[in-house]
C-alpha cells in the first residue's frame, strides 16, 4: 500500500471530522468558546504557570500580566506576519480570541485547574498536551501561514517559496521567540540580556514551525519549488516510486499546474499529526533515551569501581593472611633456636 494512493484520506477524514466537532462545538450555547479552544487556553496556562511556579515566582504575577502572556504566546507570531504582509490581525476584527487566550488561562490559574492538571502523572498529561499542541498550532502554520500567502493580492507574495515558510514560521513560532525575548516569563519584563534561543537554538516549539510549514505547502503543490526533493527521491530511488509513494502523474512534471499529494483539510491533518509524534518524541522519548545513555557510563564506572575495590580487598586479605604467615613462622624460628638454647 503506498502512502498517497488515497488509503490514507479515510482515516485522515476521520480525524478531521472529530477534531472539527470539538473546534465548533461549545460546551454550552451561552459559551462563546469552543471545546477544542477552551482546552488549548488550558494547556497554554498550564504551560506558563508551571513556568512560573519551577521559578519559584507565581505569587507575583499580577492579574493583567497574567492575562497578557498567553495572548502575546498565541497572537503575537501571526500579528507580526500580518503587519509584514500588510493584512489586519483577525483579533482586531473578532474579540473572541483575546477573550479565549485572555480570560480562560487566568480563571484555570484562579480556579485550580491548573493545580489540579499539573499533579496528574506526568506521562499521560504530557501525552495529551502533545496532541493539543499538534492540532492547535497547525492554524498558525497553516491557514495563517502557508494559505495566507496563497491568497494574498500581491502576485509577487502569492509566488514566493520564502514568504509561504518564513509566514509560516512567524505564524506558528513567532510568539515563542517574542515571550522569551523580553523575558515575559517571569515576574519583571525586559529586553535586558541576550535571549537564550539565540545562543542555544531555536527550540522545537519554533523551528518546526517552518518544517511543517514546508510539508504542508509540498503536501498540496503550492508552488513548483516544493517538488524538487520528492523529484529527485523518486527518480535516485524508485523503490520509493513502486512501493512507497503514488503521486499523481502531473506532480512529477515541469507543468505549473497544482497537483496536490493531499487536499489541504487532509494535509492538515496529517500535519498535525506529524506535529503531535514530534513533540512527544522531543518531550518524552528523547529525554528517557538520554537518561538511559547518560546512566550506562555511570552504572559502568561503578562496576568497575566495585571490581577494582573487591581486588583491593582480595589483595590486603592475601596481604594479612601473608604477614600471619610470616610471623607465624617467625615466631616458630624463634622458639627453635631457644629450645636449642636450652638443650
Amino acid at each position: 500500500m503506498a502512502i498517497w494512493d488515497g488509503s490514507s484520506s479515510a482515516l485522515l477524514s476521520r480525524v478531521g471530522s472529530t477534531h472539527g466537532w470539538l473546534s465548533a462545538t461549545t460546551p454550552h450555547p451561552a459559551v462563546p468558546f469552543s471545546i477544542f479552544a477552551i482546552a488549548h487556553a488550558v494547556r497554554v496556562a498550564c504551560a506558563y504557570r508551571g513556568i512560573a511556579r519551577a521559578g519559584g515566582y507565581d505569587k507575583q504575577l499580577g492579574n493583567l500580566q497574567a492575562a497578557l502572556v498567553p495572548l502575546v504566546l498565541i497572537l503575537g507570531g501571526s500579528t507580526v506576519s500580518s503587519v509584514l504582509l500588510g493584512l489586519v490581525p483577525g483579533w482586531v476584527v473578532t474579540p473572541i480570541p483575546v477573550a479565549t487566550y485572555g480570560l480562560i488561562p487566568l480563571l484555570a490559574a484562579k480556579t485550580g485547574l491548573v493545580s489540579l492538571i499539573l499533579s496528574l502523572p506526568t506521562l499521560p498529561r504530557e501525552s495529551l498536551f502533545c496532541v493539543v499542541d499538534g492540532f492547535s498550532r497547525i492554524m498558525g502554520m497553516t491557514t495563517l501561514g502557508v494559505d495566507v500567502v496563497l491568497t494574498h493580492p500581491n502576485e509577487a507574495v502569492r509566488s514566493s517559496p520564502w514568504a509561504m515558510i518564513l509566514v509560516a514560521f512567524l505564524s506558528g513560532g513567532g510568539g515563542g521567540m517574542l515571550v522569551p525575548m523580553f523575558k515575559m516569563f517571569g515576574p519583571e519584563w525586559g529586553f535586558t540580556t541576550t535571549p537564550a534561543f539565540v545562543k542555544s537554538g531555536l527550540p522545537i516549539d519554533v523551528w518546526s514551525a517552518a518544517f511543517i510549514g514546508y510539508v504542508y505547502a509540498t503536501l498540496i503543490d503550492a508552488h513548483p519549488f516544493f517538488r524538487r526533493p520528492v523529484s529527485y527521491l523518486l527518480a535516485n530511488v524508485p523503490a520509493l516510486r513502486q512501493h512507497v509513494f503514488d503521486v499523481p502523474k502531473g506532480y512529477l512534471g515541469a507543468s505549473v499546474r497544482r497537483s496536490a499529494l493531499l487536499q489541504p483539510a487532509e494535509a492538515k491533518i496529517f500535519c498535525a499529526l506529524l506535529l503531535t509524534a514530534m513533540l512527544f518524541t522531543s518531550r518524552l522519548v528523547l529525554p528517557v533515551v538520554r537518561r538511559t545513555l547518560s546512566s550506562s557510563p555511570s552504572a559502568s564506572s561503578a562496576k568497575a569501581a566495585a571490581q577494582k575495590q573487591r581486588k583491593q580487598l582480595a589483595a590486603g586479605v592475601r596481604d594479612a593472611q601473608q604477614a600471619v604467615a610470616s610471623g607465624v613462622q617467625g615466631a616458630k624460628s624463634k622458639a627453635g633456636v631457644r629450645e636449642r638454647k636450652t638443650q
